[in-house]
């Protein structure tokens, strides 16, 4: 039987795929050659040398060219899902491989979004099972057992699982009439994809270093997006911090104050005593060190005209202080008195002493005493919409802000 020379060998094995190939194989085909022609001329393979080369290279050429196949095949599937993971797996490139092209996911905005709304309609958050309205916070403790943390503001108590990441505010019944969700996931919401998503908020408010949107989302709930940082021209794309599922009836004592009417009356006689709903502190007679001690360091601090506002943001209280510490100001963004409407005010305290329009907020101011004023603040310019809601109320003390050491 008549071979092919050694060159005639080498030139067709030129001719196969070029591929790469780990050294190990490399040196494994080396040595099996050479151990078959230990006893052949140096110039030639032997007929078995030769048979075992090529049956190698063709062996090493089939299993490159199954791993490749196989990689592709791998490389064309979506990225595997954790169960119950809300990020969506990246849609296949176009023009590679066999996939069949489909329409691009939403974005991970939308789809919590979209949750938010429909599990708000029915009073919870997507976090917990609770509902507002028809829970009572003893299930709640019953289920999760005692909370971490609990405290007082706006006429409710709330409860904090930090462990959840839940907040849940209830009244003196036990019903719970506020939860507040800080999921990390909301991070992932800007104040655009809100407005895109949901539309111009009911009610627009500022308090310290954060902007709320309120939506009625249905005849009795809300949903409060609590956004870090202050929406202005050039700094729209807010970050999504919290958001609060809220029910107003639950949070009204009847007991106390029948209707709206009756809060606001009730807000006057507060006023006289230099006092504000949700506050047992005074401007003129108290100075803020003694409300420190008792209530804690404030969120935010900022600094106008010579006075220091500090800020309380879940307590929605501001405490304003002059260079003696002496409180002058203090502010209420109690969510009881942001269900009143100008109308209302109007009706139950009359016509203001004076009105004003300041950065698109129309302010009432009422003079209680000779020393203490009444602002009223509302969202919006008058008429704009027709019936504008309180923003926040104010307690002022004005011989309080004068610098009597100045010049």
């Amino acid at each position: 039987m008549r071979f092919k020379t050694d060159e005639q060998l080498l030139d067709e094995m030129k001719g196969l795929p070029e591929m790469k190939m780990a050294e190990e194989k490399k040196q494994a085909i080396l040595s099996t050659i050479r151990s078959a022609n230990v006893h052949s001329s140096p110039r030639r393979f032997s007929g078995l040398g030769k048979g075992l080369a090529i049956g190698t290279v063709l062996a090493a050429t089939i299993w490159m060219g199954a791993t490749l196949i196989s990689n592709n095949q791998q490389s064309a599937l979506p990225a595997p899902q954790t169960p119950g993971s809300t990020t969506a797996s990246p849609a296949p490139e176009a023009g590679k491989g066999n996939a069949v092209n489909h329409a691009p996911a939403a974005p991970q905005s939308e789809q919590l979004l979209s949750l938010i709304r429909t599990e708000a309609e029915k009073g919870k958050v997507f976090t917990a099972p609770y509902t507002v309205e028809h829970t009572v916070f003893d299930q709640v403790e019953k289920d999760w057992g005692k909370p971490d943390d609990t405290d007082q503001a706006n006429g409710l108590n709330y409860s904090t699982y930090a462990k959840h990441g839940i907040v849940f505010g209830y009244n003196k019944g036990m019903q719970l009439a506020d939860i507040r969700t800080n999921d990390p996931r909301l991070r992932q919401i800007h104040l655009s994809d809100v407005e895109k998503m949901w539309g111009k908020p009911n009610r627009t408010s500022e308090i310290g270093n954060q902007t709320i949107y309120t939506y009625d989302v249905t005849s009795k709930y809300q949903v409060k997006f609590i956004f870090q940082g202050l929406k202005r021209a050039d700094n729209t794309n807010l970050v999504l911090v919290r958001y609060n599922v809220y029910y107003p009836q639950g949070n009204k004592n009847l007991m106390q104050y029948g209707s709206n009417m009756e809060l606001l009356q009730g807000l006057r006689e507060l006023a006289k005593n230099g006092q504000m709903l949700g506050s047992m502190y005074r401007v003129e007679k108290d100075v803020f060190d003694d409300i420190e001690k008792q209530i804690g360091k404030p969120d935010t601090v900022s600094f106008i005209n010579g006075i220091t506002y500090n800020t309380y943001q879940d307590r929605g209280l501001v405490f304003a202080f002059n260079k003696g510490m002496q409180v002058v100001d203090i502010r209420s963004y109690d969510p009881r008195l942001q269900a009143i409407t100008q109308e209302e005010v109007l009706q139950a305290l009359g016509k203001p002493t004076s009105i004003t329009a300041v950065s698109g907020q129309t302010i009432y101011t009422y003079k209680v005493t000779p020393d203490y004023e009444l602002k009223i603040i509302f969202s919006g310019t008058a008429g704009k919409p027709e019936s504008p809601y309180i923003d926040h109320v104010n307690i002022y003390y004005p011989r309080g802000t004068i610098n009597f050491m100045a010049g």
